[in-house]
């Protein structure tokens, strides 16, 4: 994620575009004759910003008509790492949720009058809702433990903040196999090369032992003196 948002970073500059992503440049008033550029600009930034994404990630990534919005959310979750696993179950995740929003729309107020700000709680609920939704898929043998220690926070956190968590959970345990396995071939190796030291030890043909009266081995290494190996 680093290299890519220096990347970024150094060609929206490059085409004095990168206040919009910063906020240096805020958003005009609504009726503002400035207001329809700024949304040709944000629409023009989006576009960029998805072009460059790999397309296997770019289902994964919330649909946003701020360009600076849309820069926030992807780095929340891939500034921490990648993970294809997770990516690839989030992903599927994001365009259900996507699809099913589209049919269930929360509702606006029309009346100009509310102070409650009743979409902003609805908005909320939802994303608690999918987060929820996103930690119960979890394989319990492997994402248990940290599953359980994201639902005991109060607050709950966002569901960015739980996908980094996760994401990053899945790197350390990747470590933690390679590891294991690099472990395993090398304790074959050794049991290998035990077993090719004695058997290569055998050199002298005319060497005749009198207990077993085998020809190729001392008393130091017949198997009746000093016992068998588990390899025999």
């Amino acid at each position: 994620y680093e290299e890519w948002a220096r990347a970024m970073k150094i060609s929206l500059r490059a085409r004095r575009k990168w206040g919009f992503i910063d906020g240096t440049y805020e958003q005009p008033d609504d009726g503002s004759p400035e207001m329809e550029d700024w949304w040709t600009v944000q629409s023009m930034l989006v576009s960029w910003i998805l072009n460059v994404i790999e397309p296997t990630l770019r289902s994964t990534v919330t649909y946003a008509e701020n360009a600076k919005d849309l820069w926030e959310d992807i780095r929340d979750r891939f500034s921490v790492v990648n993970g294809m696993t997770m990516v690839s179950y989030y992903g599927k995740l994001k365009t259900l949720w996507d699809e099913l929003a589209n049919y269930e729309q929360i509702p606006r107020c029309s009346c100009g009058g509310c102070k409650c700000d009743i979409a902003s709680k609805l908005e909320k609920r939802r994303e608690e809702e999918q987060v929820h939704q996103f930690l119960m898929g979890l394989d319990d043998a492997s994402y248990g433990t940290v599953r359980s220690n994201i639902l005991v926070v109060d607050p709950l956190p966002s569901l960015n903040r739980v996908y980094a968590i996760l994401v990053q959970e899945e790197r350390v345990r990747t470590i933690s196999r390679t590891k294991e396995e690099r472990g395993a071939v090398m304790g074959l190796a050794v049991q290998a090369g035990h077993k090719s030291k004695w058997r290569g030890e055998i050199k002298d043909k005319s060497m005749v032992y009198s207990i077993c009266r085998k020809a190729g081995h001392d008393d130091k290494n017949c198997f009746q003196v000093v016992g068998y190996p588990d390899w025999w």
